[in-house]
């Protein structure tokens, strides 16, 4: 009796691993006379894919000290960041994932002062604006 074949496991025989389905190497299986056996089939072992991670010490610098900057200081999250791609493609090192995370916070993070900032001016521009005419308006109605 022969085990189940499964489509998605790739099978090996038997006789090419060296070992009869009793598990004694070199013995072939017993079976009827003038008639060759049946070949057995075991699943083939499963390669494991290799690790891809990656450890802090083999990232680049530039790359941590990017992501870091993007949340206090964006403008130098953005310089940090360009130093490190660049350096990451002469060199190898890992983060380049890192490095382009803190450059996308750096430019949102830097639009949205910059946007903050303009807002800002234009309320203060406004504010004084007014005040300024409704102290002109207040001036007209005050005439001795």
């Amino acid at each position: 009796m022969s085990q189940p074949i499964y489509p998605e496991q790739p099978t090996t025989p038997l006789s090419d691993l060296g070992q009869s389905p009793a598990g004694t190497p070199g013995q072939a299986p017993v079976g009827a006379p003038g008639q060759a056996p049946a070949p057995q089939y075991r699943p083939a072992p499963q390669a494991r894919p290799a690790s891809t991670a990656t450890t802090l010490d083999k990232t680049n610098t530039f790359a941590l000290l990017t992501i870091i900057f993007a949340f206090i200081a964006p403008l130098a999250g953005i310089i940090f960041g360009h130093m490190g791609l660049n350096q990451i493609k002469r060199t190898g090192d890992a983060g380049r994932g890192i490095a382009l995370t803190g450059l996308i916070i750096s430019y949102a993070y830097f639009v949205l002062a910059a946007l903050l900032i303009i807002a800002y001016i234009g309320f203060l521009i406004t504010i004084f604006a007014t005040v300024g005419s409704s102290i002109s308006d207040f001036d007209s109605y005050n005439t001795y």
